[in-house]
């Protein structure tokens, strides 16, 4: 027995070493694709959670300011739409208007409040204030985060000034 070579100590063949790299490699894709997959799906619900919070956050912005608003006036100035509160108890106006002030292709939704610029969020691509009856405000956004589009639409009453 000291002369004779075991078939159990020589080890792998070529054959099976090859047919296990076969096999890790095929497992290797499977998980990689199935990772890609999960990530590409939780970047679109990222986004859209993104563009939903800011049509959310603008909506109710403006919502509670023209609720505690004395005057309100939605109006073209200087070729944006400007929305002009008055809060009750203020002297100063607050506007609130969409631009791209830091030219990154992103529109911010902003609020100017005693002449300061304040940028409330991003990635609003429109709105939209519609005076109806008896002082009946109906608000509309339009989020867009990438390719994903949201869009908010609320109405709101300005408050009743006859005490």
């Amino acid at each position: 027995m000291d002369g004779q070579i075991r078939y159990s100590d020589l080890g792998f063949t070529l054959v099976e070493v090859l047919f296990s790299l076969l096999l890790t490699g095929i497992l290797l894709v499977v998980s990689l694709q199935l990772f890609l997959d999960q990530w590409g799906t939780s970047r679109v619900c990222k986004d859209k959670m993104e563009a939903h919070y800011a049509a959310v956050t603008a909506g109710r912005l403006v919502s509670d300011a023209i609720r505690e608003a004395e005057s309100v006036q939605w109006a073209n100035k200087n070729g944006k739409w400007t929305l002009t509160v008055n809060p009750s108890r203020e002297a100063d106006s607050d506007h609130y208007y969409l631009e791209d002030k830091n030219n990154d292709g992103v529109k911010d939704f902003y609020r100017v409040h005693k002449g300061i610029d304040n940028p409330v969020v991003s990635g609003i691509v429109d709105w939209n204030c519609d005076q109806g009856e008896s002082g009946l405000w109906t608000i509309s956004f339009q989020g867009q985060i990438r390719k994903q589009n949201v869009f908010w639409q609320g109405k709101i009453r300005v408050r009743d000034t006859v005490n």
